[in-house]
């Protein structure tokens, strides 16, 4: 197993380390938020280093390009779930919004997939508006934990620049597909 799948399982298991703390965050335990804001920026700095590693050390593995990708959807998105669920985070996320990023993702994955179906495997860059779209959730997801004044315009933020790069994504497969390349 290559470092960087190493790396990967690592922030696999941060998750639910995570996620338990979001879920036993209260007023009564302020240092809850610390703690879990901490666990987050560790996961999100090893997703980093992972890819480092695996680009420049040439480490690719088809375990890796599977693993890497749920570990960042898992972490994403219960993280999200868990801080929209617990009413102790103000200003927090809005309930509608975490299955919101996730009809996006699914979104994404279907259409990936119809494309694998019918046009066989692809090799696929991520989209610049999808990295935006990576960085502004992470942004506020570090919002929402640190209870800024302004984590519901980022929500909205996400919102709007989440369908953009949803819609990118689907017209960017589509042009190359129509024009006989690969997305």
């Amino acid at each position: 197993m290559t470092l960087a799948n190493r790396i990967t399982l690592a922030r696999l298991v941060l998750i639910p380390l995570m996620a338990g703390l979001l879920f036993f965050y209260g007023p009564e335990r302020e240092y809850l938020r610390t703690v879990a804001l901490l666990v987050y920026a560790v996961a999100s700095v090893s997703d980093f280093f992972d890819g480092y590693i695996a680009r420049h050390w040439d480490q690719h593995s088809e375990l890796g390009a599977r693993l890497d990708p749920l570990a960042d959807k898992l972490l994403v998105n219960l993280g999200y779930t868990f801080v929209a669920a617990n009413p102790h985070f103000h200003p927090g996320i809005p309930l509608w919004f975490p299955p919101l990023l996730l009809l996006r993702d699914t979104w994404i994955i279907f259409g990936a997939i119809y494309i694998l179906k019918t046009h066989g495997k692809i090799e696929a860059a991520a989209r610049p508006l999808g990295k935006w779209m990576t960085a502004l959730t992470m942004v506020t997801f570090i919002a929402a934990l640190l209870a800024l004044p302004w984590t519901t315009l980022l929500v909205y933020a996400c919102v709007t620049v989440g369908f953009l790069s949803g819609f990118d994504y689907i017209a960017f497969g589509r042009r190359n597909l129509t024009a006989g390349g690969t997305p």
